[in-house]
């Protein structure tokens, strides 16, 4: 980690921990919604994996959450099942599957963030605009940062 010049360890530390406990209570708050589903977490994993990344083969899947094929493959046959998740052949190679989430798959994950986010603007609407104003400052900071961490990481 590069230390800019009169940095403070201890208060970046501070505010890196501060950024976990927003994140962990946001998703402690989110938590009964995902419960609330009869999927299992690698079922949810995969569902938000096809959701960010697109349609995708069982090895891709697999290899990106560290798991077996047999086993991603009988969890995917799970989520087929349900009408979350549908198979096609690959037009480009019929011996490849290609795995996309079905119009039920992606409302069901657009639901379960949109209450995330609806719970963020919640908090954030009872801040105010001054703080609010701050708040929005240091975010862009935050950004910028780490834009340029990752450009200078590639």
């Amino acid at each position: 980690m590069v230390q800019l010049p009169g940095q403070d360890q201890a208060r970046t530390e501070q505010v890196a921990d501060q950024l976990r406990r927003i994140n962990r209570l946001l998703r402690a708050s989110s938590q009964e919604d995902w419960t609330s589903l009869s999927l299992t977490r690698a079922q949810l994993k995969i569902l938000v994996l096809l959701q960010q990344e697109g349609p995708a083969t069982v090895g891709y899947l697999a290899s990106h959450l560290g798991v077996t094929l047999p086993s991603i493959t009988a969890t995917v046959d799970r989520l087929v099942n349900q009408g979350l998740v549908s198979r096609a052949d690959d037009p480009s190679d019929r011996r490849r599957v290609i795995n996309r989430l079905t119009p039920s798959g992606v409302a069901l994950i657009e639901r379960l963030q949109e209450g995330r986010r609806a719970r963020l603007v919640s908090a954030l609407q009872g801040l105010s605009p001054e703080d609010l104003d701050t708040l929005s400052k240091a975010l862009n900071t935050l950004e910028q940062a780490i834009l340029r961490q990752s450009t200078s990481e590639d």
